[in-house]
C-alpha cells in the first residue's frame, strides 16, 4: 500500500506518544490515523447487497504502535478502561467478552498472522474523537487504524482494500459482530473531498466529490436509546431473507434482494404479504436514492442529495418501520430550516441520531431551532456536533 503521510491539528497523537512512553519507554513508536464515517445514504442496505454513500469525516482513531520480539501484545486506550498484555499464542480463534475494545485489534493481528505468518506482537496505545456507538462506526476505526499500522510496521505493502478485508473478517469471524463491509471500507479507502459510493454486492467502489466549502453534515442525536435495536435489527434482516426467497421463486433467480427493479417486485405483489412487500420496496427504491444522490454530487447539486435524504428517511420511517417520534420530530423540525438541505435518521435506526446536511456556517441557527422545537415535544435537550469530510487514513508525521 502506497504510504499516506497525514498532518493533523489534534492534541491526540502527542497524547498518545506521551502515554506510550510511559507505559513502554525505548525509541518513540510510529503513529496511524482512521477516520470515523457517516453514511449520507443506503440504509440497510449493505447486508442486502445493495449500495450505500458513506462519507469518511474529519474524526476517527489514533493509534502509537512499535512491534514486539517477545510473543506479546499490550493494549492500552485513553479512553476505554482495560488493557491487554497476553502472549500471541494464546489468542486463539474468537475473542473473549472480557477483553472489551482490545478484541478488534486483536482480531486484526490474528489476520496479519495468517496472511504474512509472523508471530511478532505488538504494542499500542490507541485514543479516539469519535465516541463509542455514537453511529460513526468507532470499532471499524479501531480495526482500520490497527491494520494501517501493522501493514506499515511489517512493511508488508498491502492494499486498502485488503486491509479493510481484514477489518471485516476481524469484525464477523473473531469478534462475532455479523455486519456488512461499509464501515470498514468507508475507513479504509477514504479520500479528501470525497465520499464513496460502494456496491456492496461486488465489492466495488468509486470516489464522488463533496465540497466542504458547499455543505457540512449535522449529527442530531435524540438521546433516545435505542431500545431492542438489535432484536429489530435481526427482524429486519430475516424479513428480507423471506422476501428474496419469494423473488427468486416467483420472478428471477438474482443473488440478492437489492438486484432486483420495481417491476420485479410488482410481479410477485399478490404473493407477497405486506410486511414483506413494504420492505423489499425500501430496499429496491433505496438503490435509486443512493444513484440519484451521487449524481447530484457529481453536478454539485447538494439541494438534490438532501432530496433524497428526506426520501431516505420517509421511506425507512414507512416502509421499512425503523424509525420512532423522535427521529421523525428532530429531522422535520431539520428541514423546517432554510440552511438545511436535507435530513434522515441514521445508524439502524429505532432511537439514536440524525443526521442533517447544512449550508457552512449555519450550524448555530439550526441547532437553536431544532433544538427548542424537540424541547418543546420531549422536554429533552437533544445533542449536536458538526462533522466534515476528512483526510482518510494514514500515518501522521513524526
Amino acid at each position: 500500500m502506497a504510504g499516506v503521510t497525514l498532518h493533523t491539528r489534534s492534541p491526540l497523537p502527542g497524547a498518545i506518544a506521551a502515554r506510550f512512553r510511559e507505559e513502554f519507554g525505548g525509541e518513540a513508536p510510529r503513529k496511524f490515523f482512521a477516520p470515523g464515517r457517516i453514511n449520507l445514504v443506503g440504509a440497510h442496505l449493505d447486508y442486502n447487497g445493495g449500495d450505500v454513500l458513506p462519507m469518511a469525516v474529519d474524526r476517527g482513531i489514533y493509534v502509537a504502535a512499535r512491534l514486539r520480539d517477545d510473543g506479546r501484545i499490550r493494549l492500552v486506550s485513553l479512553d476505554q478502561e482495560g488493557g491487554i498484555d497476553l502472549r500471541t499464542a494464546d489468542i486463539g480463534t474468537r475473542a473473549r467478552r472480557a477483553w472489551g475494545w482490545a478484541a478488534y485489534p486483536l482480531g486484526i493481528w490474528r489476520e496479519f498472522r495468517r496472511e504474512i505468518e509472523t508471530d511478532k506482537g505488538f504494542e499500542a496505545v490507541y485514543a479516539g474523537d469519535v465516541p463509542m456507538a455514537s453511529g460513526m462506526s468507532s470499532s471499524a476505526a479501531i480495526e482500520v487504524a490497527t491494520a494501517l499500522a501493522l501493514d506499515a510496521l511489517h512493511d508488508a505493502g498491502l492494499e486498502r482494500e485488503r486491509l479493510a478485508r481484514f477489518a471485516h473478517t476481524a469484525e464477523n469471524e473473531f469478534v462475532g459482530v455479523r455486519c456488512g463491509i461499509m464501515d470498514q471500507y468507508a475507513s479504509a479507502l477514504g479520500l479528501p473531498g470525497h465520499v464513496l459510493w460502494l456496491h456492496c454486492a461486488g465489492p466495488r467502489w468509486e470516489h464522488v466529490p463533496f465540497d466542504p466549502a458547499r455543505c457540512e453534515v449535522l449529527v442530531m442525536d435524540t438521546r433516545k436509546p435505542r431500545a431492542l435495536a438489535d432484536t429489530r435489527f435481526n427482524e429486519r434482516v430475516a424479513e428480507c431473507a423471506a422476501a428474496h426467497a419469494v423473488l427468486r421463486d416467483r420472478v428471477r433467480d438474482l443473488p440478492h434482494l437489492a438486484a432486483y427493479s420495481e417491476a420485479d417486485l410488482e410481479a410477485c405483489r399478490d404473493v407477497l404479504d405486506e410486511v414483506l412487500y413494504l420492505r423489499a420496496r425500501h430496499v429496491v427504491t433505496e438503490m435509486k436514492r443512493i444513484a440519484n444522490g451521487a449524481a447530484a454530487l457529481r453536478a454539485g447539486d447538494y439541494r438534490g442529495l438532501g432530496a433524497a435524504l428526506d426520501a431516505s428517511h420517509r421511506s425507512t420511517a414507512t416502509d421499512y418501520a425503523v424509525s420512532c417520534p423522535e427521529l421523525d420530530v428532530i429531522t422535520d423540525a431539520a428541514r423546517a430550516c432554510d440552511e438545511v438541505f436535507g435530513a434522515r435518521l441514521t445508524g439502524a435506526g429505532f432511537g439514536g441520531c440524525a443526521i442533517a446536511l447544512i449550508e457552512p456556517g449555519s450550524s448555530g441557527q439550526v441547532t437553536e431551532h431544532v433544538g427548542r422545537v424537540f424541547h418543546e415535544r420531549f422536554g429533552v435537550e437533544p445533542e449536536f456536533d458538526l462533522l466534515h469530510v476528512g483526510d482518510g487514513p494514514g500515518e501522521l508525521e513524526s
